[in-house]
C-alpha cells in the first residue's frame, strides 16, 4: 500500500465511515451530509470531510469561505461547530480559489486529505464525495469500509443514471441507503410530488434490495447557507431516519 494511503487507513480504523454519494450533481448531495453531519453529532463526535474537490459545497453551507484551516502535528485541524461536529474542506486549503484537477491528480488530492486531516478523537467520519463514479470511489474503498449513501431526486434523468451506482455498490459487496431529496411537500394537507411520483425508484429499490428515505422539500432551507449547522426544519427527521438505517 502507497503511503498516503496507509496513514489514511490508519487514521481510519475503528471509525465509523459514512461515504454520501450520488449518481449526477444537482441532487442536494452536499445539503444532505451536511444534515446529517449535525444530526449524528447529537450523539457521537462526528467529522465531516467535503472529498468534493470542484465545488467545496461544504464550505458555502457552514459559512467557511476565505477561512483557513490550522495545521497542528496531527495534520489539518478541523473547523469547530460545538464540540461535537468538525468540518475539513479542501477550501480551507486553498481558500476561494478554483481548483481544476486532471484524474490522476483528483485522487492524489484526495488522498492526501484523507491522509493529512487530524481525525484523532472523531467517532464517525462522513465523506461528501464528488458526483458520478471516479477515482473518488475507488480512492475511498482503498482506505475505508465505509457504508454507502445514495442521494438522488425523483426526475427521469436522475433515475435513470442511479441505477449504474446502484449496480455496482451492490456488485462490490456494498448495500446502500437510498435518499430521494427533493420528493414531495405539503400543501393544504396534501402530499405533493412536482418530479414525478417515485414508482421508479422503489422498483429500483425492490430490485437491488436496499432501503429507501423520502425528504420533502423545504423552501426555507435556502436561508441556511451560510449557517447549515441552525437548520432545525422538516427535513431532519427523514434525516434521522437515515441514521437509523445506517446504524442497523
Amino acid at each position: 500500500m502507497k503511503p498516503l494511503r496507509t496513514l489514511a487507513a490508519g487514521k481510519l480504523k475503528g471509525k465509523l465511515a459514512i461515504a454520501v454519494m450520488s449518481s449526477k450533481g444537482g441532487v442536494g448531495k452536499s445539503v444532505v451530509s451536511a444534515l446529517l453531519a449535525n444530526v449524528m453529532s447529537a450523539r457521537v463526535k462526528t467529522l465531516l470531510l467535503d472529498l468534493d474537490v470542484h465545488t467545496m459545497a461544504s464550505a458555502k453551507l457552514f459559512g467557511l469561505e476565505g477561512r483557513v484551516h490550522q495545521v497542528s502535528k496531527r495534520g489539518l485541524e478541523p473547523f469547530p461547530f460545538g464540540d461535537k461536529l468538525g468540518v475539513i474542506t479542501l477550501s480551507g486549503v486553498v481558500k476561494d480559489r478554483w481548483v481544476l484537477l486532471p484524474g490522476a491528480n483528483q485522487a492524489l488530492t484526495m488522498e492526501s486529505l484523507l491522509a493529512y486531516s487530524d481525525m484523532e478523537g472523531w467517532d464517525a467520519v462522513i465523506f461528501d464525495l464528488p458526483p458520478g463514479l471516479g477515482d473518488e470511489v475507488l480512492v475511498l474503498g482503498r482506505v475505508s469500509d465505509y457504508l454507502p449513501l445514495v442521494v438522488t431526486s425523483p426526475s427521469k434523468v436522475s433515475v435513470k443514471v442511479v441505477e449504474y451506482l446502484l449496480k455496482f455498490l451492490s456488485e462490490t459487496g456494498k448495500r446502500p441507503v437510498l435518499t430521494v431529496n427533493m420528493a414531495y411537500y405539503q400543501c393544504q394537507g396534501q402530499v405533493v410530488r412536482p418530479f414525478g411520483d417515485g414508482r421508479a425508484l422503489k422498483e429500483l429499490t425492490e430490485r437491488y434490495g436496499v432501503p429507501m428515505v423520502e425528504l420533502p422539500i423545504d423552501p426555507e432551507l435556502e436561508e441556511f447557507v451560510g449557517r447549515i449547522q441552525e437548520y432545525d426544519g422538516p427535513v431532519l427527521e427523514g434525516v434521522r431516519e437515515i441514521t437509523r438505517m445506517l446504524e442497523r
